[in-house]
């Protein structure tokens, strides 16, 4: 290996660490104010509750305690309400921040607040995908087939990469021109990514765009680096504006092999790619893949909606 390939693994393996770093403090912190939180919440109920005999007592306190502790009122009500909610703050879940608790304080039914608190832990939902699945009642919506079951534990569910990818993806909210350029693709998905992870699924975690590696004594970049939670391996996307090709997989493998060994660390499977093109021809496809078929998969994507006209016709 030469000196510019460790330097190149060498940076590869540092940014992981920081990244990585980075995450855990965030969590570490929010943490800390949740557990701060409900011991606030707690002892105004407690101070509540030694003047119960005072009328209004506990809008004086709010009142108060949000000038002195610059706190807002609702805030403050919010913790309150939270330590009523959870009177025991080892059974909140670590995996819930302050604002994913603050999106289910207003849910009154118990079951419900459950089903949402297991859609957060179970698909790492951030709280604006919690409020908007509220917001369209999913618990109404799937009660009505039957199919909630709240468990107390969620139990561990092996995945296959074949079940986490999809063979097309809808990326209408990119808005795009029609005979858009692929550089104004990527750049357009990585703005909005977000959404982009949402369509992909979840379980997905942000890692880097346009990695550099070196292979050969020549540096390429991979689109986008990307983690999967229950797949405990990398995922490589490559976004290509043109149909499918047989040199997308040739390009693919190369980067897989070169993250089997240099980055994929013990207790990890082997990372998988996804190339995500314009249209794919499903034969082309099968003879390209051969043997790939589970570290390599192909999906195309669509900008626009189909219009009406479209839908019927596909049904016919």
């Amino acid at each position: 290996m030469t000196q510019l390939q460790n330097y190149a693994k060498l940076v590869n393996e540092l940014t992981s660490l920081l990244t990585q770093a980075k995450y855990q403090a965030y969590k570490a912190v929010d943490n800390i104010r949740v557990q701060t939180y409900w011991q606030i919440g707690e002892r105004i109920v407690r101070e509540e509750l030694h003047h119960q005999d005072k009328a209004d007592y506990g809008k004086y306190l709010i009142k108060n305690l949000s000038n002195d502790l610059c706190f807002s009122k609702a805030n403050l009500h919010n913790m309150v309400l939270f330590y009523r909610i959870y009177p025991i703050v080892q059974a909140v879940p670590r995996q819930l921040s302050w604002t994913h608790i603050v999106s289910l304080l207003y849910i009154h039914n118990k079951e419900e607040r459950q089903f949402y608190e297991q859609q957060v832990i179970q698909n790492r939902w951030s709280t604006r995908v919690l409020e908007k699945e509220i917001k369209n009642n999913l618990y109404q919506r799937i009660s009505k087939t039957g199919e909630i079951t709240i468990k107390k534990k969620l139990p561990f569910k092996q995945v296959e990469p074949e079940e986490v990818f999809k063979d097309t993806y809808h990326f209408e909210f990119l808005d795009l021109e029609k005979n858009h350029k692929e550089k104004d693709f990527k750049d357009a998905l990585l703005l909005q990514l977000e959404k982009f992870l949402q369509e992909l699924g979840p379980d997905f975690f942000v890692g880097r765009r346009e990695v550099p590696i070196l292979i050969g004594g020549n540096y390429d970049k991979i689109d986008l680096e990307l983690f999967h939670a229950n797949l405990l391996c990398y995922i490589l996307v490559e976004v290509k504006n043109e149909p499918f090709k047989h040199a997308h997989v040739s390009q693919m493998y190369s980067y897989l092999n070169w993250y089997k060994q240099h980055k994929q660390q013990k207790g990890q499977r082997n990372p998988v790619g996804l190339i995500i093109c314009k249209t794919k021809d499903t034969e082309t496809v099968h003879y390209a893949l051969g043997n790939l078929k589970k570290e390599i998969f192909i999906a195309e994507y669509k900008v626009k909606l189909p219009s009406k006209e479209q839908i019927k016709r596909g049904l016919e």
